[in-house]
């Protein structure tokens, strides 16, 4: 069955103890997101420390993701900058049979669209699988722009966007000037970008009551907008703790304060500060004495 790229899903982390990649922990934590109701995961992308990851490490974590959640669709990262080396790549990983790629632009190059177009039309001959483009361009340097993605559109395999960081108007035409499925990927936004008509999300934020990610979801999927702007305030002042220092620290720091693995990241990132840890453990019990399971 065709993968439907709507809803929630998570970028899940990559657990470590130490060094090593934690496999057992990542295990316990797939099938808890599963169990909650989202629609799929995303492996080795920002949050899941994927450029950090080597190639093994890439596959290890997709095959223990598969075996923990077979029925849950899953798609992996994939961020080179050279051309060359993100077609290889990308053939490698589209061996493993995720149901689609996550790709970014090339970051730090800062090619011309042409350029872009060009990057993404090779990966996704190379791969022959649904690609969903990663436009960050605080990250990459480089925009995907409407025209762009309306060109590499023509090939069905480009299935979709996950969107950072853009405005109001580009989130409308992205919607009603694309065949595209639109997935927010700021946290932030995301509320506003499904009230846009975004067809779901890419977030971070849902690796904490994920269930509520997925009421928000239905409930304005229903035309429910008061009770998932509730639950949305209820959640705003976890989601922006949980990038008040960069991605994935806060959110690994809150998940070993829970129990769900160890906080260990790898170099240059570092643990978040004791301060914010604390402070996202009580927006965490605050959330959790809150009745918010009907909206």
């Amino acid at each position: 069955m065709q993968t439907k790229f709507e809803g929630i899903w998570i970028p899940i982390i990559t657990p470590f103890k130490g060094e090593v990649v934690d496999h057992a922990a990542l295990t316990k934590l797939a099938r808890h997101l599963e169990a909650s109701g989202v629609a799929g995961l995303v492996a080795g992308a920002t949050t899941g420390e994927g450029a950090l990851l080597t190639q093994a490490e890439h596959e290890a974590v997709f095959a223990t993701l598969r075996n923990a959640v077979p029925a849950l669709p899953i798609v992996l990262g994939l961020s080179e900058s050279a051309t060359q080396v993100a077609v290889a790549r990308a053939r490698r990983l589209a061996e493993l049979r995720p149901e689609g790629l996550l790709v970014t632009a090339p970051s730090y190059v800062r090619p011309s669209q042409q350029g872009v177009q060009k990057h993404f039309e090779q990966i996704v001959e190379a791969a022959d699988l649904p690609v969903l483009i990663y436009n960050i361009p605080y990250r990459t340097g480089v925009n995907v722009e409407l025209e762009t993605l309306q060109l590499l559109a023509r090939d069905p395999r480009v299935a979709g966007i996950k969107e950072c960081g853009g405005s109001v108007e580009r989130m409308l035409r992205l919607v009603h000037e694309t065949p595209l499925k639109i997935l927010s990927g700021d946290d932030s936004q995301n509320f506003a970008a499904l009230c846009l008509g975004a067809h779901g999300t890419v977030a971070a934020s849902a690796h904490l009551f994920p269930e509520l990610h997925v009421r928000v979801f239905e409930l304005l999927r229903q035309s429910e907008l008061v009770a998932a702007r509730r639950i949305t305030v209820a959640l705003q002042a976890l989601v922006r703790d949980l990038f008040a220092e960069p991605n994935p620290a806060p959110l690994k720091g809150l998940l070993a304060s829970l129990g769900w693995c160890d906080a260990s990241l790898r170099l240059p990132f570092l643990p978040a500060s004791a301060d914010l840890c604390d402070r996202l453990l009580a927006d965490w019990n605050e959330v959790h004495k809150l009745d918010l399971s009907h909206g």
